[in-house]
């Protein structure tokens, strides 16, 4: 493949990229990186582990060129690391030849060969960006002078996984222009007024926060007054609360009237780097005043590391080999190096040096030197791959070094069953010990999803062999099969997969990588309905649970199932260049139910139908238009079908006259134009249409004209208020012929009739529909959602129970009438005119207000609500929970500070590693703002851990009520189960359910029957104290009925 081939010519010459395949990746990046990226050219020089984890994040994302360099032959521990080698080719060929044909068939718009040899300055002349993994000092100090003497430079990344320690060092040249330097969308905001002082006050309005930060830059457009600001050039600002910030001096400007928004732009920043000769000396470039720190616990270890990894780098240069692995001799050594280096670097003023070695961090650092363990390298790995895409000038790129590590996973003592056995886990071993891998490779984990998350945990266990023995087990669920967009990110996947389930083709793929790996592949979603699937046995005899999931409702129940029997879960999650990561310990620390994000912001009724002022509004204004017109609508057809008596006899209690009457002509329509031909569906195009975007904008400016006031005597049409403008049909305009397509199109899919591509056929179709003149309406229209006015025509009841009266007889006359198709939304495929409509109707809705259109991958994102992607971000957390999972294996001798919780924006970079929080306590109050009292709690402190177990059998809910008072302490109140309730005992009529067994009880208040399996059940209780009649609170009954 070559650079040509990730894009094919679009019909005006211009590149056009793959946007299927990498559309969550240009919901990350956008289209302008994109188009920088597939023109770079990339080495990776350095395929162990670290190099293969690179490598394929880099191709997924899609340069123009990977070229890989690494003639060291395959050795039998390499297959710990690295995915793509395999027993054959130990000692055949090298670590570069061995993995470039699975590397290259990751992506086939990428060209991936192989470079031997030496790396001299021509060679690299032809790079945008060299990557160096593993490579010595003395290497690396003669490449980055190459890469820095270019003109413009070539990119140049170091990194070094050595075991539990690594680093990673960026330099792009002297000078390099940041474009932008988060990835966040712009912001906007509604000015409510501007001072003209020094400096400038500017206030938003305050329906919505603004979100600027300090050091913004800002324009404004549309002000009424001080208009010297209008399209002016960006401006810092300083923010001083939520709803305002200031700018410079206004105080010689007009005064502010009305209106006028305030838009941030991204201004590109030039940023200066150090040479990694400078750096090896102070790696601090000038206006930075710390390295980077990692792990909130370990303030001052990265300059630890910085001395540690250079001392074992001198050790290399001297010996002309890393020191051998657990040589304490070595390892002493490198304690003497970096303590002379240290004393050194005390005498020049301008160099980094501490003041005193921690021999321990230099011992841990040296001792494992050679390993190349798994998680250590799909952490770096992302990083890595993630600091060449900034060679476009997207994020910040790492300034400059970044030391990482994973002491944590050292025991102590050192282990002694750690000798080499001519193993792919050797490495692993050499750290942990063979009883430890012993024990990893006979655990029974669940991994919960098998998309981008689920892929690299599977070759993460693959290659630490977790679940390789002869009692392990992994088990995958997953109910997806394989889009064209998931192979951009979920790398165990092809082209020729698409359609397959993707657990077991993940669980497929991750075998061939490791024969020895027990894995059972399903299909079955983790719910509260497959219960029976995974059942009480399944959880109980489980090690570890891992989700990779995507959805909030199925982690809550995944978490639920964890606390319920005491089972760790790691849990993970990913958002663009956005991860984070949670541990969640039995007893020790709190569970992913324990906290909660806040709820998305929903967008106000009134807004989307009346009153929008951002692109997101009409893009969901769009959306709902499009279910309205083409699911709903039919499906309303197929209804009345299927009884047209039932469905008129129930119509007039749904909504007003007016929608009432929308709804029968929508019907009438349809059913008339069933055998039409499709110029009717393009005047059916055409005229929604006139509708939409003249006379229903036409009709909302005759109820509220441009000059018309608020009963407090303001301006209507002011703030969030944009006034709109009517469009009228031009089949000229792109856009409005966008929407006639789409609309034709998908109407004719609807009813059955044959589709038609050609656009200058609709168009010539399009031009000769008539329209007619606007007429207003007297209409009543809410103004915002607390407007309890009823909206539509004041005679449209009257008209609409006449229309009844005639469609009663027309569904008669259609008894044996066929249904119509419905359209079922499909954001992937962008043949489907499902998007192209939705984009013409938001960029519509957007020009009847003067709101900014956007492209149609914007309104694809926000539409199908596309969580932006990218394998980078997901590969670098899997490296950091396949970190936490080795912790697992030991967990019953583990402090909890011993595991982190994460939070990463690689875009920034920021990595923010911290000790999992306690369980929540349940504790007594003195007044409870709920129940208007005390609440007594027993036993006190308790967490969402605890449960009160009751293994009385299946007895009666007396001898269960009895039961709990005298021997828990609490007189029942209200007892449910789920949604059920139980018992009620202010209710006289539950009396009776005293003498029923609580098993039958359970049936008949559910209507469900108990599976064979069920063996207890869960039961909340609402109790008081039997001697003074406080409320008490206790945990969760497990009531062991069988």
């Amino acid at each position: 493949a070559s650079q040509g081939a990730a894009m094919s010519a679009g019909t005006d010459g211009v590149a056009k990229i793959d946007t299927n395949l990498y559309s969550r990746q240009i919901g990350t990046f956008g289209m302008e990186t994109m188009g920088k990226l597939i023109q770079m050219k990339v080495l990776i020089s350095g395929l162990r582990g670290l190099g293969a984890e690179a490598a394929k994040n880099l191709i997924l994302a899609g340069p123009a060129a990977v070229i890989l360099h690494d003639d060291g032959p395959v050795e039998t521990r390499d297959l710990g690391s690295n995915f793509y080698l395999a027993e054959a080719d130990v000692g055949k060929q090298s670590r570069a030849q061995a993995c470039v044909k699975q590397l290259a068939e990751l992506n086939p718009y990428v060209a991936v060969s192989v470079h031997t040899g030496a790396i001299t300055e021509e060679f690299l002349s032809g790079m945008s960006c060299a990557v160096f993994l593993g490579a010595s000092q003395g290497d690396l100090l003669r490449y980055n002078e190459m890469c820095r003497v270019r003109s413009p430079p070539v990119g140049f990344v170091a990194a070094d996984a050595l075991g539990v320690a690594a680093s990673v060092f960026v330099d792009f040249g002297d000078v390099f222009t940041v474009r932008d330097k988060d990835g966040e969308e712009c912001r906007n905001a509604i000015v409510a007024g501007i001072t003209t002082e020094n400096p400038g006050v500017v206030h938003t309005h305050e329906g919505r926060r603004h979100g600027f930060q300090d050091g913004d830059w800002v324009t404004f457009s549309e002000l009424q007054g001080i208009t010297e600001l209008n399209g002016s050039a960006p401006r810092q600002i300083k923010v001083t609360g939520p709803y305002s910030f200031t700018i410079e001096d206004t105080s010689g400007l007009s005064a502010y009237l009305r209106e006028g928004i305030v838009s941030q732009v991204k201004v590109p920043t030039p940023t200066t780097f150090i040479s990694y000769r400078q750096a090896l000396v102070q790696p601090l470039p000038d206006g930075e005043d710390m390295l980077a720190v990692p792990d909130l616990a370990k303030i001052g270890r990265s300059e630890q590391l910085h001395i540690a990894v250079q001392a074992v780098q001198l050790y290399q240069e001297q010996n002309g080999q890393l020191p051998l692995v657990r040589d304490d001799a070595a390892a002493a050594a490198c304690v003497k190096l970096a303590q002379e280096l240290n004393e050194s670097r005390k005498k020049d003023a301008k160099a980094l040096s501490l003041e005193e070695v921690d021999a321990d961090v230099v011992k841990k650092v040296a001792l494992f030197a050679r390993c190349s363990i798994s998680p250590m390298c799909a952490f770096l790995g992302g990083i890595v791959a993630q600091e060449v895409v900034k060679f476009t000038g997207k994020y910040t790129p790492l300034h400059q070094a970044l030391y990482f590590d994973m002491f944590e996973l050292v025991p102590s003592p050192l282990p002694a069953d750690w000798k080499p056995l001519g193993s792919r886990y050797d490495d692993q071993v050499a750290i942990l010990g063979k009883s430890f891998q012993d024990r990893l490779a006979n655990m029974k984990v669940f991994l919960v999803g098998a998309g981008a998350l689920g892929c690299e945990y599977l070759k993460c266990f693959a290659m630490m062999g977790v679940g390789c023995g002869s009692g392990g087990q992994v088990t995958v669920t997953d109910m997806d099969n394989i889009e064209i967009s998931n192979l951009n990110r979920q790398f165990l996947f092809r082209k020729s997969d698409v359609g397959q389930a993707k657990s077991h083709t993940a669980a497929r793929a991750a075998k061939a990588m490791n024969s020895e790996l027990k894995i059972t592949a399903m299909e079955v979603r983790v719910g509260g309905d497959t219960e029976d699937t995974f059942d009480d046995n399944f959880w109980i005899g489980l090690d570890a649970v891992v989700n990779a999931l995507d959805n909030i409702q199925a982690r809550n129940y995944v978490d639920s199932r964890c606390v319920w029997f005491a089972k760790p879960l790691l849990e993970s999650g990913t958002l663009g260049t956005k991860a984070n990561v949670q541990v969640v310990l039995p007893h020790l620390t709190q569970s992913y139910g324990d906290s909660q994000d806040p709820p998305e912001e929903s967008i106000p009724l009134c807004t989307l139908k009346h009153f929008p002022h951002a692109i997101e509004h009409t893009i969901e204004w769009a959306r709902d238009f499009f279910e309205q017109l083409f699911a709903d609508s039919p499906r309303e057809v197929n209804t009345f079908l299927s009884d047209p008596a039932a469905y008129l006899a129930k119509l007039p209690s749904e909504g007003t006259g007016t929608s009432q009457l929308q709804k029968m002509n929508g019907i009438r329509r349809m059913l008339d134009q069933r055998t039409g031909p499709f110029d009717m569906c393009v005047k059916f195009g055409v005229l929604e249409f006139q509708d939409k975007f003249h006379d229903s904008i036409a009709q909302l400016l005759h109820t509220f004209p441009l000059d018309h006031r608020t009963s407090e005597g303001t301006n209507f049409w002011s703030g969030p208020k944009r006034a709109p403008t009517p469009i009228k049909f031009d089949v000229t305009d792109v856009v409005h012929l966008d929407f006639v397509m789409g609309a034709a199109n998908l109407y004719a899919a609807n009813l059955g009739i044959p589709q038609c591509r050609d656009r200058d056929a609709v168009a010539r179709m399009a031009a000769g529909v008539p329209l007619a003149a606007f007429t207003p309406k007297e209409l009543s229209i809410k103004v915002d959602d607390k407007d309890t006015t009823k909206e539509g025509c004041v005679d449209d009841d009257e008209k609409a129970r006449a229309l009844i009266k005639e469609m009663a007889a027309l569904g008669a006359s259609l008894a044996a009438a066929k249904p119509l198709d419905t359209a079922e939304f499909e954001k992937d495929d962008d043949s489907n005119f499902q998007i192209s409509f939705i984009a013409a109707g938001a960029n519509l809705r957007a020009r009847n207000y003067k709101i900014t259109e956007v492209d149609f991958l914007k309104v694809k994102m926000t539409a199908g609500k596309i969580i932006p992607a990218i394998a980078t971000t997901t590969a670098m957390v899997t490296g950091l929970v396949g970190c936490e999972l080795l912790k697992v294996v030991d967990l019953s001798t583990r402090k909890v500070e011993d595991f982190k919780n994460a939070f990463v924006n690689l875009a920034l970079p920021l990595w923010l590693l911290s000790e999992p929080m306690p369980p929540m306590k349940t504790v007594s109050k003195d007044w409870d703002p709920i129940i208007q009292g005390p609440v007594r709690v027993k036993p006190e402190g308790f967490t969402s851990w605890h449960k009160v177990e009751v293994n009385k059998g299946d007895i009666t809910l007396k001898e269960f009520i009895d039961y709990l008072q005298d021997d828990v302490g609490v007189e029942v109140m209200i007892m449910s189960a789920g949604n059920a309730c139980l018992y009620n005992a202010y209710l006289p009529a539950h009396k009776k359910r005293l003498a029923e067994r609580v098993s039958k009880l359970w049936e008949d208040v559910t209507k469900q029957k108990l599976s064979p399996k069920k063996t207890y059940l869960t039961i909340e209780v609402s109790a008081s104290d039997p001697d003074d009649g406080v409320d008490i609170m206790i945990p969760t009954i497990k009531f062991q009925f069988r």
